[in-house]
């Protein structure tokens, strides 16, 4: 196993997503390629999970940054507002750029009828880097 990926399972037989070992709990009959989190899982649903994941954390960053740009507002450090705002629409584009990807994965498989027994089809590319201004009242 190099990089996440499984080859197979000690008795040499392939092994299949462990998806419904998550939160989520839906079943998933693909075969597990990646480990994640000491997980098995598909490559669609690993890079669910890590999207997911990368959102959250997004929306975490940019909840500090409306409190630290209060508090800057609040003592008068105009100098501090203003690197607080770049830092604010930086992380709103990546927090776009992780829904849209996210939203894009899940629309595949909806679209495709898939209950999570899907064929594990690779995402398309990335659109333009959409600026999400309105996320946080700054």
């Amino acid at each position: 196993m190099s990089e996440g990926y499984v080859q197979n399972g000690p008795s040499g037989r392939e092994l299949r997503c462990e998806f419904e070992r998550t939160l989520k709990g839906e079943y998933c009959g693909e075969r597990s390629e990646v480990r994640l989190e000491g997980l098995l899982l598909c490559e669609h649903h690993a890079e669910q999970l890590r999207l997911e994941e990368l959102v959250a954390y997004w929306r975490a960053i940019m909840a500090h940054i409306q409190l630290w740009s209060g508090e800057a507002r609040s003592r008068g450090r105009g100098d501090m507002t203003r690197l607080l705002e770049i830092e604010r629409l930086r992380a709103s584009m990546d927090l776009e750029r992780a829904s849209t990807a996210l939203q894009r994965i899940q629309d595949v498989r909806s679209r495709d009828g898939q209950d999570g027994s899907g064929d594990g089809r690779a995402l398309r590319p990335l659109p333009p880097l959409l600026l999400l201004s309105t996320a946080v009242t700054g």
